[in-house]
């Protein structure tokens, strides 16, 4: 019995253990897409009066988009919005935000339209184009 269990354990250890190129792997596969930079930190080195300068205001809030429409817009979960033109989404945000049925997807963007503001749809919208 004690030599089935420090076998069990043994192959247990080394199944856990892994080299460095593997936890580098691991690490890679497993790293953040995108930053979101809040006001007062560092985003990246850059200080924040950087950021602000090198960025378009729908950049921050477009980090909720990204998780279902990518992080350059080309799709995923949601429809691809790199392409689409500013009135194209000015008006599905609109409609979203007035939990009207637009396609299939619709429910799952009444909750995020929901809390935007009009300037803030324009801001994505703009973001959105400089794909």
């Amino acid at each position: 019995m004690r030599y089935l269990l420090v076998t069990i354990l043994a192959l247990s250890a080394s199944a856990f253990a892994q080299t460095d190129e593997q936890r580098a792997a691991i690490a890679d596969r497993i790293k953040s897409f995108s930053n979101v930079c809040v006001a007062g930190q560092g985003c990246g080195g850059a200080s924040v009066a950087d950021a602000a300068v090198a960025s378009l205001p729908g950049e921050a809030k477009y980090a909720g988009c990204a998780a279902c429409h990518g992080p350059n817009g080309g799709g995923g979960i949601g429809p691809a919005l790199a392409g689409r033109e500013a009135d194209y989404i000015v008006g599905r945000l609109t409609a979203y935000r007035a939990n009207e049925m637009v396609g299939a997807q619709s429910a799952l963007m009444w909750g995020q339209a929901a809390a935007l503001s009009d300037d803030d749809i324009r801001d994505l919208a703009e973001y959105v184009t400089s794909f």
